[in-house]
């Protein structure tokens, strides 16, 4: 049985044509508040970073864990602490947050300098 594949009107009237997505996923960009939201997301991620290292000052790094077998009976294993991956992925986070903060910084000091030379323009003419 072949599969019904919708008609270019039928797409557009339900949004899932690629040009409507397109238009959507495009919208105007403000850097000062996305510089703003990298702000504080480095923030969190910052804490999530504190909270993780308290946890293993507190716990180590190896926790033990109860798993069950197949027949049930539960055995306590070693295994890697779970803030030790938290601690990982907030590191990696921080890098890329302060990499997205540099580059919107850039970018404002770039379009305030294209604002200064066009004022400055006007101002001689």
């Amino acid at each position: 049985m072949p599969a019904h594949r919708k008609t270019k009107k039928e797409k557009e009237l339900i949004g899932t044509l690629r040009k409507a997505r397109e238009e959507a996923r495009t919208k105007p960009a403000d850097p000062q508040s996305e510089l703003q939201d990298a702000r504080e997301a480095l923030e969190a991620m910052k804490q999530n970073m504190r909270q993780a290292t308290q946890e293993i000052s507190a716990k180590g790094l190896m926790v033990a864990t109860q798993i069950s077998d197949s027949h049930g009976t539960f055995t306590e294993v070693q295994r890697i602490n779970p803030a030790v991956k938290v601690q990982r992925e907030a590191l990696r986070a921080i890098s890329s947050l302060k990499r997205q903060i540099s580059a919107l910084q850039d970018e404002i000091n770039e379009a305030t300098k294209q604002q200064e030379e066009e004022k400055s323009e006007f101002a001689i003419g």
